[in-house]
């Protein structure tokens, strides 16, 4: 079992730091693309920790900036959690949250139309 330092690092995360809050309207390209690449990295751990499905983060959650918006929010909460002088109720905090944040991210999904295997794009009016 890895330790947390272990885990956070294997999160690209570092050691234990103050957790970046990321305003994706502000972001050049590059940075962007840095950013969902960090995003992706907590994420396929986040998933698989949880035991998440489609229907919750489909495949293509990075094609829509209400699911990214979302999920970045969550990981910087979880980062915050866990940091050296966080509370030891903060944990706690993050799963009443969580479970906020998880039925906002399957109504979404359902909204979307996406599914395990198929995109769709949104629709802009």
């Amino acid at each position: 079992m890895p330790a947390d330092d272990d885990l956070l690092q294997a999160l690209g995360l570092g050691a234990l730091s103050d957790p970046q809050v990321i305003c994706w309207r502000d972001l050049d390209p590059k940075t962007a693309t840095d950013e969902l690449d960090r995003l992706a990295t907590w994420l396929d751990w986040f998933v698989d920790r949880y035991y998440l499905d489609h229907k919750t983060v489909p495949p293509c959650w990075h094609a829509h900036g209400a699911l990214v918006e979302e999920l970045s929010a969550l990981r910087t909460l979880w980062e915050a959690c866990y940091l050296e002088d966080a509370a030891p109720s903060d944990p706690i905090g993050f799963h009443r949250d969580l479970d906020t944040t998880l039925r906002r991210l399957r109504e979404w999904t359902s909204r979307l139309g996406c599914s395990r295997i198929n995109h769709r794009p949104e629709m802009h009016t």
